[in-house]
């Protein structure tokens, strides 16, 4: 029987690399491979292999399969491993960036839709903020969308008929979102999304349910950096009659920048944000309940507007107020010497 000596720190050296790589490296996630590369100068080697880190991010991103992405990620410091290290963590707090400039090429986005564990839409789109021709990118109102206008991802998913604010509820549990924002000028990624939906409504306007995945930004301005994914069908269960029942597909998947007044910011003003996001600091995902910190912190941001607007309300009234008592007191000042002429 083999005997190995568990007293030394470097017993497992003993084993070959290529079995260490293959069944044991393999099977760890991205948290625990670096915390591994840390346990002795042997790991270490073994566990900043390119291969092994491909291998981890393209299992955990679908997405970055594409040609523009691995090109992006070739050009990073330490490759696939520094992409992971850049996109697996939540973004804990977002620094502005040093220049208010947009980038002088464009930021890539690749995006991974899941319902239930499946995966249902994977694309990767390119944003030429720096391009000549899309001067009005910069100054019109900031929106990515990732489906054409006539664009439809058939899916599985079906609405039952009956209770459908108890679907809305089931939507929001099962439907989970990647964006992985890609900067290929300053090589740095980031995840912009919050993974797990923060909210899911029915837009009364055209009857499709909205599921929200948000980070909220707070820096010079406080903003939402916001991904949604818009529901709906033909079928005549997204109208008044919510007993029918029917298919269910995506129509659209978009990102887009808010103020705290509801309002899409410009293209100019979202970049530069994006630009912070892809610089802030990141903080774990396991074992540190970010998942749920990030709808706490969507409820906190939601709950700001709230308060917000009754202040804007609140002043608004003051102001109508003033100008009234205002008008009133020049109307008496006026008869008052029409009067005593």
């Amino acid at each position: 029987m083999a005997y190995v000596d568990y007293s030394s720190g470097d017993s497992i050296s003993t084993l070959h690399p290529d079995i260490v790589q293959t069944q044991i490296l393999s099977r760890l996630d991205g948290p625990t491979l670096t915390s591994t590369s840390s346990t002795s100068s042997f790991l270490r080697t073994l566990c900043t292999e390119q291969k092994l880190w491909q291998e981890l991010s393209t299992a955990t991103w679908p997405c970055i399969n594409d040609p523009r992405v691995i090109k992006a990620i070739s050009s990073f410091p330490s490759g696939y491993r520094s992409f992971f290290a850049d996109s697996y963590p939540f973004i804990e707090y977002t620094w502005p960036s040093k220049k208010d400039d947009a980038p002088t090429t464009g930021l890539i986005s690749a995006v991974d839709l899941y319902y239930q564990g499946e995966l249902i839409y994977s694309k990767v789109q390119e944003m030429e903020t720096g391009s000549s021709k899309a001067g009005w990118f910069l100054s019109a109102p900031f929106r990515v969308d990732m489906l054409d206008t006539k664009e439809l991802v058939k899916t599985r998913i079906r609405y039952p008929g009956g209770d459908y604010e108890a679907w809305v509820r089931g939507m929001e549990e099962s439907m989970k979102l990647n964006w992985i924002l890609i900067d290929p000028v300053k090589k740095r990624a980031a995840n912009i999304s919050s993974r797990d939906a923060v909210s899911a409504k029915r837009n009364w306007l055209t009857g499709d349910l909205e599921i929200r995945f948000s980070t909220v930004v707070f820096g010079k301005r406080v903003a939402e950096v916001a991904t949604v994914v818009s529901c709906g069908s033909a079928e005549t269960w997204k109208e008044v009659d919510e007993e029918v029942g029917g298919e269910v597909h995506v129509r659209e998947v978009r990102l887009q920048v808010e103020d705290i007044e509801g309002k899409c910011l410009k293209g100019r003003e979202s970049v530069v944000m994006l630009q912070g996001l892809l610089e802030g600091k990141r903080s774990c995902k396991d074992g540190c309940g970010e998942e749920r910190r990030g709808k706490g912190r969507y409820e906190e941001y939601v709950e700001m507007k709230t308060q917000w607007r009754k202040k804007k309300e609140r002043r608004e009234k003051a102001q109508d107020t003033i100008c009234m008592v205002f008008g009133f007191s020049l109307f008496m000042l006026l008869w008052s010497f029409i009067l005593l002429r």
